[in-house]
């Protein structure tokens, strides 16, 4: 269990990371926290299948055949290095698959840490993220080494597809942009497990992080919300956050649709933003948090530019 103390901070942080709609900012506090971020804790959830919490974000693996499926790379490399050195301790097969739930750097910045040659698996939207970060290495908040150049994504999946990973039967599902664009739940069905990334990050409260700087879309979120609920799904794993039973979950999918829909109602009423803020009772984040966006800031600012773009 993550102490009072660092979990504090920790949830400063990942809140930063789940809801700024400012790139350059999204993680200036990090290089400061980083050496209160390298205690991992490995923990096995069922059949090989683990998940890694204390790095900046929840990461996870699951061991196959011959080798290592890993789910998300962490934010550093050398707490990447770290947690390969754990999963080392587990077992000695190989990591050769990389699977990306999304672009933002505290999933995808500790790439250089595995083996070149690593199959790396993402959302075609992620590779198209990772190209241009190749291109420009601070086009994504906070630049990753350049060796991320030798990690642009080998294998890329639209929508939903079924895959069988090393011998373990793997889903992968993209329903709609929500946390972004480039979102990509995998679900063990074997296990009945769901690795979820951003799409739900119980560290930064009840409502969900969106991305507009990356198209991302709280009505999309309710959709993607809906998919995974529907899968045959004992535990979820969050991004940021602690583990979550469909039934926590589904109790927040209806109170964040029932804050959209509060929004909403304001918004084609003629509400300012101030006004919807102030009859929701809306509170700032928290913190170095204070300055980025809450569900309803981006919500309200989805809805006007769906409103501009309908007037156009």
């Amino acid at each position: 269990m993550i102490s009072l103390i660092g979990g504090a901070i920790i949830s400063v942080v990942l809140t930063v990371a789940a809801v700024t709609q400012i790139p350059v900012l999204r993680f200036k506090a990090l290089g400061t926290i980083l050496p209160m971020t390298e205690n991992l804790k490995v923990m096995p959830l069922k059949d090989g299948v683990f998940w890694v919490s204390g790095g900046i974000s929840n990461t996870g693996f699951v061991v196959g055949d011959k080798g290592v499926i890993a789910i998300d790379p962490q934010m550093f490399v050398s707490i990447a290095k770290k947690e390969l050195a754990d999963i080392a301790e587990i077992t000695p097969k190989p990591v050769n698959v990389v699977i990306l739930t999304h672009s933002d750097p505290d999933h995808i910045n500790g790439l250089p840490a595995y083996p070149h040659g690593v199959e790396v698996i993402a959302q075609e939207n992620v590779k198209r993220d990772i190209q241009h970060l190749v291109a420009d290495l601070n086009s994504n908040g906070f630049p990753p080494s350049t060796e991320i150049k030798n990690y642009v994504p080998t294998r890329t999946v639209r929508g939903t597809e079924s895959l069988l990973l090393d011998g373990v039967p793997v889903l992968l599902l993209h329903t709609a942009p929500a946390h972004t664009d480039g979102d990509l739940a995998i679900y063990l069905p074997s296990q009945k497990i769901v690795f979820a990334g951003d799409l739900i990050t119980p560290a930064i409260g009840l409502y969900p992080g969106i991305h507009l700087d990356k198209h991302g879309s709280s009505l999309g979120w309710v959709e993607s919300m809906k998919a995974i609920l529907a899968l045959d799904a004992d535990v979820y794993v969050s991004g940021h956050g602690e583990l979550l039973s469909k039934d926590t979950l589904r109790n927040r999918l209806r109170a964040s649709e029932q804050r959209r829909q509060d929004i909403k109602t304001l918004f084609d009423e003629g509400k300012t933003l101030g006004e919807t803020k102030s009859t929701l009772h809306d509170v700032s984040l928290k913190g170095n948090a204070a300055q980025f966006p809450t569900f309803v800031e981006t919500t309200y600012q989805e809805l006007a530019a769906e409103k501009y773009q309908r007037a156009r």
